[in-house]
C-alpha cells in the first residue's frame, strides 16, 4: 500500500497513484529513508524489487535477483504485438507512457550507463537484454524514449547497437514550456503536456539513421556535373568532357592514342583555361612533351620559331601543365599515381589527369588478388579520386597483342574486361596504313544523353601543327 508521503510523491511527477496500485507500487523503508518499492513481475512472479528513496535520488534492487526489464509481461503480450515497443530509461517514464494510453512499454532495470558500451566490452549493463531476447527479435519497430541527457543519449546507441538500428526509432522531447530547455523525459512531458503529449512525442518518433542507407530527401546534394567541349567540333555530339568523370582510350601501339590526347587537353587549357596533369611513363616532359606542347601552342615545329615564339609557348606550358615523374627512387605504383595525382588537383588545380600508358605502371598486385581483381580495384580508386576532387581522370591503356589488322575494342585491353564496364567514356582509336587517316571510336559513353552518344569520327592530323582535322573515311576515298 501506497502511504501519504509516496502518494504526495506521485502526485507531484503527475502519476495517477490508482495506476501505480495496479502496478504494484508500495511504500517501504530503505537504507534507514522511506521509499517507493516497484516489483518486476515476469509472468504471475516477482522476481525483482527496486527500491526509490524518497528524500533523495538512491536505488536498489534485490541482491541476486533476475535482471529484466520492468513491466516485462507487456512485451510479450500477444494482444499487443502490433504495437511499436517502447522502451524507457525509468519506470515512472514508463507509467507516463501506460497512463497515456500506450500500453507496450517497458523500462531498462539499471537506468543509463555513464557511457556507451561497446558490443566487444566484458560487462553486465545489458544482460538484461539476454532475458528478453526472443521477444525483442519479434519486434518490428522499436521506440527508444531514453532520457535527453549525454547518459541518455549513450543508453540509446548502445540498445540500438544490441537491438538493431533499422528497427530503432528516437524521440525529440518538447520545450519546457517555462521556455529553459527541452523535457527531459516521458514523466516531464506528462507533467508540462498530459498525456496527449507523451502520445505525440512517440508518435514523431524518427528512424535511427543507417549509415548507406537513405530516402531521395536525405541524401546529400550533388552538383550538377558541368560538361565541356573537347574543342574538336565534329566530335562534340560523340564526347563531352566533365570533371568527374572517368575515361579510357586504347587502341593500336603507335597509331595515335598519345599524340590525339595531346591535342584534346591543348584544346581543353585553350578552350576553357584548364590545368592538365600528365603523367606519361613512356614520354620525357623535357623532351617529349615539350615539343609536342610547344608544336601545338606555336602552330609549327619549334626549329622553325623564334625565341620570343618559344618563350611564350614555355610560358603557357608552365601555367597551364603539371607533370608527375617518378624520380630514379621512385616506383610508379598504382598508391604513387593516384597520390601525386591528387596532389596536382589539389596544389595545381588541375581539371584533368592523363595516365599514358597504364602498361607502364608498376603493377604489383597483393597476394590472393589476380590481375581482374587488382585491375577493378584500380578503376575504383580511380573514379573515386576523379569525384571526390571533381577531376577528370584519362587512362591510356595498351591492348593485349592481337592481329596485325586487327582493330582492338575496350574488352581487348590488357588486365580485365573492367576496361569496358566501368568506364564513364571509352574511345578506340585505329588508322588506315595506307591513307593515314585516323579512326576515332567512341564506344562506351554510360551518361550518353548528357556527354555524347556512341559513334565514329575520322580524323586527319596536321604533322606541322600536331593537331587533328575532320577527314573522310578511308573507304570513301577509294570510291
Amino acid at each position: 500500500m501506497l502511504n501519504d508521503t509516496a502518494v504526495r510523491f506521485l502526485e507531484a511527477r503527475g502519476i495517477d497513484v490508482e495506476l501505480a496500485s495496479r502496478l504494484g507500487l508500495e511504500s517501504c523503508m530503505s537504507g534507514g529513508g522511506e521509499a517507493i518499492k516497484i516489483p518486476f513481475v515476469v509472468g504471475d512472479q516477482a522476481v525483482n524489487h527496486k527500491y526509490r528513496r524518497l528524500d533523495d535520488k538512491l536505488f536498489s534492487q534485490d541482491k541476486g535477483a533476475t535482471k529484466c526489464f520492468w513491466n516485462f509481461n507487456a512485451l510479450v503480450d500477444a494482444t499487443l504485438q502490433s504495437e511499436p515497443l517502447v522502451i524507457t530509461e525509468g519506470e515512472f517514464d514508463a507509467m507516463a507512457a501506460l497512463q497515456s494510453g500506450i500500453a507496450r512499454v517497458v523500462s531498462v532495470p539499471d537506468g543509463a550507463p555513464g557511457r556507451e558500451i561497446k558490443l566487444d566490452e566484458d560487462t553486465k549493463a545489458y544482460r538484461y537484454l539476454d532475458h528478453a531476447r526472443a521477444p525483442l527479435k519479434e519486434a518490428d519497430e522499436v521506440v527508444l524514449a531514453t532520457d535527453g541527457d549525454e547518459p541518455g543519449i549513450a543508453l540509446m546507441n548502445d540498445l540500438a547497437l544490441r537491438i538493431g538500428r533499422p528497427r530503432c526509432k528516437w524521440v525529440i522531447y518538447p520545450r519546457r514550456k517555462d521556455g529553459d530547455g527541452r523535457c527531459k523525459d516521458l514523466n516531464e512531458v506528462l507533467q508540462a503536456y498530459g498525456p496527449r503529449g507523451v502520445q505525440e512525442v512517440i508518435k514523431r518518433a524518427q528512424w535511427c539513421r543507417i549509415d548507406g542507407v537513405y530516402r531521395m530527401s536525405e541524401l546529400r546534394p550533388v552538383p550538377e556535373r558541368q560538361r565541356h567541349s573537347t574543342g574538336f567540333p565534329f566530335l562534340d555530339r560523340h564526347v563531352m568532357i566533365r570533371p568527374g568523370d572517368f575515361s579510357v582510350i586504347t587502341g593500336i601501339p603507335g597509331h595515335g592514342k598519345s599524340t590525339f590526347v595531346n591535342d584534346l587537353v591543348c584544346r581543353l587549357v585553350e578552350r576553357h583555361g584548364w590545368t592538365i596533369a600528365l603523367a606519361s611513363f613512356e614520354q620525357h616532359p623535357q623532351t617529349d612533351h615539350r615539343k609536342a606542347l610547344r608544336t601545338w601552342y606555336c602552330g609549327k615545329r619549334p626549329k622553325y620559331c623564334d625565341a620570343v615564339e618559344l618563350a611564350d609557348a614555355d610560358a603557357w606550358i608552365d601555367r597551364h601543365f603539371v607533370f608527375i615523374v617518378p624520380s630514379d627512387e621512385d616506383l610508379a605504383s598504382l598508391e604513387w599515381t593516384l597520390d601525386k595525382v591528387a596532389s596536382a588537383v589539389v596544389r595545381y588545380g588541375a581539371k584533368m589527369a592523363v595516365i599514358d600508358p597504364w602498361n607502364e605502371l608498376d603493377h604489383d598486385w597483393p597476394p590472393g588478388r589476380t590481375e581482374t581483381q587488382y585491375t577493378g580495384d584500380a578503376i575504383k580508386q580511380f573514379k573515386l579520386l576523379a569525384s571526390k576532387l571533381d577531376c577528370h581522370v584519362c587512362v591510356v591503356a595498351h591492348p593485349k597483342k592481337l592481329g596485325r589488322e586487327e582493330v582492338p575494342g575496350l574488352y581487348d585491353i590488357s588486365g580485365s574486361a573492367h576496361w569496358a564496364n566501368k568506364p564513364d567514356l571509352g574511345m578506340v582509336i585505329s588508322r588506315d596504313p595506307e591513307t593515314g587517316i585516323a579512326t576515332l571510336d567512341v564506344v562506351k559513353s554510360r551518361y550518353w544523353d548528357e556527354i555524347g552518344t556512341p559513334g565514329t569520327v575520322h580524323m586527319s592530323l596536321d604533322r606541322q601543327r600536331m593537331r587533328f582535322t575532320e577527314a573522310v573515311a578511308p573507304e570513301e576515298l577509294s570510291q
